[in-house]
Order: C-alpha cells, then structure tokens, then sequence
C-alpha cells in the first residue's frame, strides 16, 4: 500500500529496478518485475508512470484493480481506457463489429507516424498482480486468452510497444507471453536503506510524529525495508506498541500484512530470489505446512480457507458457503452440524491435542479462528 502519493516520492526511489526497466523498455523489449504480496510492485508502476526519472517511457498505467469484470475483454478495455488518458485526444472506443483487441490495434495503428518519428515507444505498466495465480491462471481459469490476446498485440506493433508487467509470481514458460520477459525479470524485495528510511519519515510527518533517529534505526531494522513490513511496524508503533518482535508480531497491522504475505505461499526459491528468507518477522509466522495427504477434499478446502484468513473470526455461514458452494438449499441446523463435524475431523488430523484445539479455534456463537503456529516451519 502507498505510504504517501506517488508524486511526493524522492526521483531516487528504486532508483536501480528503474534504471533497469528504462533501459530496457527504450531497447524495444518488456520487463517482468515479479515481487510477493507487499513487496511494492504496484507503487513502482505508478512511480514509473509519473516520475520525471522515467521521462524515456512513454507510459501507460494499467491498474488490474480497477477492472470491470474478470474477462480478457475486460482487461483489453481497460488498456483501451489508460491509453484514452494518456492522450485524450486519441479515439479508441470499440464497437460491437470490432471488439476490444481490434479497437486497441486501430488506436495504435493510428499512433504508428508519430511513433516512427520519435524514440520512445509506448509502454504498458500492467499490474497483474491482482488476476494471476501461482500457476499462470487468470480470474481463475487457463489464461492462454489473455497472454495471446497481449502477445498478438506486442507483436502487430513490436517496435513501437512494450510492456512492464508486474505479477506474483512468473509465468509459466511454456506461454508465448512468458518469452517476452526471459531476458529482463526484476525480482522485487527490500527497499534500500534511503528508500525506507524516507519512507519513515513521510509516515511519521503524515501521523504528526517526531521519531528520533534512533527510532527509524529500529523500525528499518525490524521491517528490512520490506515495504508492506515497514508500513505495519510504523502503524504498530504509533498506536503505542514498543518495538520489540514479540509485541509486534501481536499487533493487528503487523499480522494482517503477514498473513497477505503468506496468503500466496511463497516457496524457499522466492524467498531467497526476493532476500526475505532471513527477515524474521515474516519467518517466525511462516505457516505450518499440514501433512495434506491425510486430508479428504472438504478438510482441505476447510484448511485453506481458515488458513487465507488468520486470526479472523470465520462466520459460520460464510465458511458454509465457503466449503459448500454446490449446496442451494441446506437447512441450517444439518449445515452447522455439518461444519462441526467437518472441523472435528480436521482437528483430530492436524492439531496435537484435538482436545484442545490450538490451530481451528472455536468462536462461540459465530464461528471459527484459525492462529498459525508461531516459530519456523520444520
């Protein structure tokens, strides 16, 4: 999340990851920067979309957050829509005879004179993070729809279009899109010193607090200047909590951007390509991973979504609905009896004592609370 707008960031921010993305993009060729959750990626987009220290792309913001509907032609639309911002004198509206893609084509066919005299391609900051998962899918589903919709693209105009496209994880390499950022993946993490500490102080000036240095020393120390870490530590902090691990790791704001961070469940490779694996506020909650081979399939579809909410209270309806999604009609006392029984079986196959549940918690009157286990996974 955004510690202050964008255009107050200092022309320095990530000044190394954006060197490299305007090289790259100003050789004709597109960038992948690839960051676990709260590493950033969406703030670098929008600082290359407005720094002056990226006057060398012509850029075109687009945000995956904002889209209408989880479809490729929803994402099509949305680009049509930047690119209308970025120069609001270009038409790109599409029209039920050509679609998304070919109104997209047209508007930067009609682009092509101006950009054969100039050097400055047009650049897409795609930020995908919101729609790509783990394995390459899109809303869900196989992404081949999307990832060929913007190859063809690149392709039809392959010297006057780029992209910068920022995701959870890579692609799968065996999809045509994949191949366009083979020679430049930037993997995001850490912010460098300068970088964290201005982002301290811009938090503290925002919150009205004067912060001694030595007190950024700690902050900057406790987070590593991971950004969405750094953030959580400066809200803990100014709601009066000490900084000291044990109570931070209490802390609502500290927990919640933990337990983003490994909602996606980053592997030993990413943490280590990403420098992560020695921050030890992540680390010590780094889930447990339960022996799911035991599990039916509503024990495993109960897990994971307890575990994608931790320290949460689970209404019992929405877990119903949850693990139950093909069940209409359901009468609510055969449900709750239901769940309970479901959990009750969970329990016995992951907790030590089933007795005295330290994982699945029961919330009396409303639901459940899953507490990961604290320390480092075995």
């Amino acid at each position: 999340m955004p510690m202050s707008t964008l255009d107050s960031y200092p022309a320095t921010y990530r000044a190394a990851e954006v060197r490299i993305i305007c090289t790259a993009v100003q050789a004709g060729e597109s960038v992948a920067v690839v960051g676990p959750s709260g590493a950033g990626k969406s703030n670098l987009l929008g600082f290359i979309a407005q720094s002056d220290a990226a006057a060398p792309i012509r850029a075109v913001l687009v945000d995956g957050n904002r889209l209408a509907a989880d479809t490729t032609e929803a994402v099509l639309q949305l680009m049509q829509s930047a690119l209308a911002q970025a120069d609001p004198n270009l038409e790109t509206a599409a029209t039920p005879a050509t679609g998304a893609w070919d109104a997209l084509n047209a508007a930067l066919l009609r682009r092509r004179p101006e950009l054969e005299r100039s050097t400055r391609a047009i650049c897409f900051l795609l930020d995908l993070s919101p729609l790509v998962n783990r394995e390459g899918r899109v809303f869900g589903q196989q992404a081949g729809g999307l990832y060929n919709n913007l190859r063809a693209l690149r392709d039809a105009h392959k010297y006057d279009l780029t992209y910068v496209a920022a995701m959870r994880h890579l692609l799968p390499d065996d999809n045509e899109l994949a191949e366009l950022f083979f020679a430049h993946t930037i993997r995001l993490g850490p912010l460098v010193e300068a970088d964290a500490r201005w982002n301290v102080a811009r938090f503290a000036q925002r919150a009205r607090l004067t912060w001694p240095a030595a007190t950024v020393d700690v902050i900057v120390a406790l987070s590593a200047g991971y950004p969405a870490l750094l953030r959580a530590i400066c809200e803990a902090h100014a709601a009066g909590e000490p900084l000291e691990p044990a109570r931070l790791r209490s802390h609502q704001a500290v927990q919640r951007r933990v337990a983003e961070f490994w909602s996606d469940a980053p592997n030993d490779a990413e943490l280590r390509l990403h420098g992560l694996e020695t921050v030890d506020l992540l680390m010590a909650a780094r889930p447990v991973k339960f022996d799911s081979a035991t599990l039916t399939a509503k024990e495993h579809h109960l897990l994971r979504y307890l575990q994608g909410r931790p320290f949460e209270v689970c209404e019992k309806d929405d877990v119903i609905r949850a693990v139950w999604p093909e069940d209409r009609v359901f009468e609510r006392g055969v449900r709750d009896d239901s769940l309970a029984q479901l959990v009750r079986r969970l329990r016995e196959k992951i907790e030590p004592d089933p007795a005295k549940p330290r994982f699945v918690q029961t919330v009396s009157g409303r639901g459940y609370r899953f507490v990961p286990p604290a320390g480092r996974e075995g």
